[in-house]
This record gives C-alpha cells, sequence and structure tokens, in this order.
C-alpha cells in the first residue's frame, strides 16, 4: 500500500482506495522509534536477544500465533514493514480472526488473512484500521433535495408539462410550483428507488460493524431544453472502515439490489396499470420504445392485455421503476466495485478478477454487436476499475445459505438484462 507523507510530527497513513479508509502508523522507514522499542520490549514474549527491531517485532509477533497459527516460514521485506507468516491454522480461522487482530494490535500491527498455493498466510502491516471520520450531513441533505429538484424538473419535461429552464430564464416563477408538481410521480418513484437500495447497503453495513455514511445523491439538471437526462446519476454510499471478511462483503453487497427490488418491483407494476393503450406507431414514450428485460415482459404479458396494433403510453411511475431495475441489473454485473463485483468476489475470493475481466470483455461485445449503449456502460464500470480489493479475511468463504442466494442473484441478473435499453 502506498503511504502519504506527511509532517515529522504526523502519522503515517496508508490508505485503502477500494475501502476509503485509513490505517494510521508510527513513524518509521525501516526502523522504529526508541518509545516503540520499548513498547515491543515490555511484550508479554520477550525477544530472543536479537537487537534489530525488525527480528524483535517479527519473534514477538509469531509468539502471539503460538496456539493459532503453526509457522512453517516467515518472509520480510527489506524495501517495506509488512511480516508475512506462512502455515496453516490450527483452529477454525473465522473464530480465531478477532483474536488474531486483538494480539497483533497489541503491538501496532494489523493481520490480513489470505491463502497462496495452499497455504495460509497471515500478512501483519503496521498501523491499526481506523473509522473514518464522521462528516456533517449537512452535503447529504443538501444534495439530496438539489436531486429532488432536478427529477421534478426531469419528470415534469417527461410528462409533457413544460420545460423548467424556460420558465426560470423568462424569470415566470409563479407557474413553476405547479410544473414541478406533475414531475412528482416520476421523482418519488425514482428517488425511492435509489434512496432505499442505499439504505439497504447502509443498514447491512450497520448490521456487521462497518462504518458507512449516509447515501450520496447525484443532481444532473436539464442542463438545455433539449437535454432532459433523468435529473440524476444515481446515490452512493462510503465505506469507511475495512471489511472483515468475504461474507460481510457479500451481505452488503447484495443488501442494496434486494431492498431496491422490493420497491422497484410494485412500482412497476403500478405504472403498468396507470399506462394506456395508444396506437403502435404513436410517437412519445411508449412501451414499444423501451427494451425489455425477462421479468418487465413477463409482467406486461401476465398483467396487462395489450389489443393487437396497439402499445402503451408509459405512465411516469413505469418509466422510473424500469429505469430503476436497469440500472439495478448493471449493477448486478460481477466487476469491481458494482454491487456484483461485491457479490462475486464474496462468493470467488481472487478468481472473481478473472471474472470481472470476462464480463468487462462481454460489455465491449454487446456495444459492438447489440446496442451500443453498453459502451457507455463499459466506461463507466471502468472507471471505478475491474479489480476489487480483498477483505482482511480473505481465506473464510461463504456458508450454504448465502450460497443459495449467490446462486439467485445470479438468476436475478439475467431476469433483469435488458439487450437493447433504448430504441426498440
Amino acid at each position: 500500500m502506498p503511504t502519504a507523507k506527511g509532517s515529522t510530527k504526523s502519522k503515517r497513513i496508508l490508505c485503502c482506495r477500494a475501502y476509503r479508509h485509513s490505517i494510521a502508523c508510527d513513524p518509521h522507514d525501516g526502523t522504529l522509534s526508541g518509545s516503540t522499542i520499548k513498547r515491543f520490549m515490555s511484550a508479554t514474549f520477550p525477544p530472543t536477544g536479537s537487537t534489530d527491531p525488525r527480528q524483535i517485532i517479527t519473534e514477538t509477533l509469531q509468539a502471539e500465533l503460538h496456539d493459532i497459527f503453526q509457522v512453517d516460514r516467515v518472509r520480510q521485506r527489506r524495501s517495506g514493514s509488512a511480516i508475512t507468516f506462512f502455515g496453516r491454522f490450527l483452529q477454525d480461522i473465522q473464530e480465531v480472526f478477532e483474536l488474531v487482530q486483538h494480539r497483533f494490535a497489541q503491538h501496532g500491527y494489523t493481520p490480513l488473512l489470505r491463502k497462496e498455493k495452499g497455504e495460509d498466510v497471515i500478512v501483519a502491516l503496521p498501523g491499526l484500521a481506523e473509522e473514518g471520520r464522521n462528516r456533517s450531513p449537512l452535503i447529504n441533505v443538501f444534495l439530496f433535495l438539489a436531486t429532488v429538484f432536478t427529477t421534478l424538473a426531469a419528470g415534469a419535461i417527461l410528462a409533457g408539462a413544460g420545460n423548467v429552464i424556460s420558465l426560470i430564464l423568462a424569470g415566470d416563477f409563479f407557474s413553476l410550483l405547479p410544473l414541478l408538481w406533475q414531475g412528482a410521480p416520476f421523482a418519488l418513484a425514482l428517488i425511492s428507488i435509489l434512496l432505499v437500495h442505499e439504505l439497504g447497503h447502509f443498514f447491512a453495513a450497520r448490521a456487521h460493524g462497518v462504518a458507512a455514511s449516509l447515501p450520496y445523491f447525484i443532481p444532473l439538471p436539464p442542463i438545455s431544453p433539449s437535454f432532459v437526462g433523468l435529473g440524476t446519476l444515481g446515490a452512493f454510499i462510503t465505506i469507511r472502515s475495512p471489511m472483515k471478511n468475504r461474507k460481510i462483503l457479500f451481505d452488503i453487497g447484495l443488501a442494496g439490489p434486494l431492498a431496491g427490488l422490493l420497491v422497484a418491483i410494485p412500482l412497476l407494476i403500478a405504472g403498468l396499470f396507470l399506462s394506456e393503450p395508444v396506437p403502435y406507431f404513436s410517437s412519445g414514450l411508449t412501451l414499444r420504445f423501451l427494451g425489455d428485460s425477462l421479468l418487465t415482459q413477463g409482467l406486461a404479458t401476465t398483467l396487462i392485455d395489450i389489443p393487437a396494433g396497439q402499445t402503451l403510453a408509459l405512465h411516469p411511475i413505469y418509466f422510473a421503476a424500469w429505469f430503476g431495475l436497469l440500472i439495478t441489473g448493471i449493477n448486478l454485473l460481477p466487476i469491481g466495485q458494482l454491487d456484483g463485483g461485491h457479490v462475486s468476489y464474496g462468493l470467488l475470493g481472487r478468481h472473481a478478477h478473472r471474472v470481472a475481466q470476462v464480463a468487462f470483455l462481454l460489455l465491449l461485445l454487446a456495444g459492438l454487436f447489440v446496442n451500443t449503449s453498453w459502451f457507455f456502460w463499459a466506461f463507466f464500470v471502468l472507471l471505478g476499475g475491474l479489480r476489487h480489493a480483498p477483505p482482511m479475511n480473505d481465506i473464510t468463504t461463504l456458508d450454504r445459505p448465502r450460497l443459495f442466494l449467490a446462486g439467485f442473484t445470479i438468476i436475478l441478473f439475467f431476469l433483469l438484462l435488458v439487450p437493447q435499453p433504448f430504441g426498440n
């Protein structure tokens, strides 16, 4: 991990980009400060007489593992401060991880558990994992209110009520409120899906003791009368403490999509019943214009009897729910920092990196041969990276209920997949 250097009086920080957390360390560069050496010398397990500070701390940490881990060999890198122990665990890994973490923390180190070529590996990193600072929720509230306004404006345009920009430029603020009210069905539906989705992540993180921020919404104003957009680019939360194991990573990643579906599917059904039949080649936002997934096609076919030669003029609630389901499906792609990337890594561990590469290649092929909109999504996921950072305990695998949920998630992805989102 790279270090961010500060003043000589400040602590060095090891930054983990994937989890947005920091590990604060005593300042040293291959050597330990006098106070740190003194603390190590007074540890429960005394050193063997070596005067090399790195050897002292290596022997101290190895002694802490005497009843937990059989150490076969130790590796120290001259260029860094990490200490790697190779061997095998003597007890259940999930049960003893927190014990290892507690023992190492007494000496200022954080353990990372890995599996390499059939061996159990403990990597001891100098420093202690710390939660990110809690920030004022004012920015979250401001972005949320701004997104409410921009989605109301987008909804008004989609409903054919008028353009907010035109009214603002004309100074007609008395007509602004009635116009925004016309966009309420679309705005409330879309924001409800996004909010519940992110709160699913948030509460799952809190349930596992992982520090997480409140949702950050991204407003997207209709920047010109010709560009409407949807009023938002979505929402996200930030994780401010490290993931302890793959089970926690899996739970937090899957909680958002499942929570969002609980809102999106009922809204989609309501939108179907509020939509009206029109001639098949009618202009405007119709069912013909939007692509279908297996889920949306199945619901429309089962619930609505559309006369021959006709389609549906879509209610704004349906369009908001359809888009929410589209984004949920894309989020389930097993790539990097997407929800599907979290689920994939929780299920497959480091093998998820190869799955992410294949999925990204398939996105590019879909852009070439199916619909060019997939190039946009390929670029979008590339911004977050294809690889996923491992949790602290990367050895413990998923239990049977989570394996069942992983299988369900794969099925859900294909139910939500829309090969040609627009322009049918």
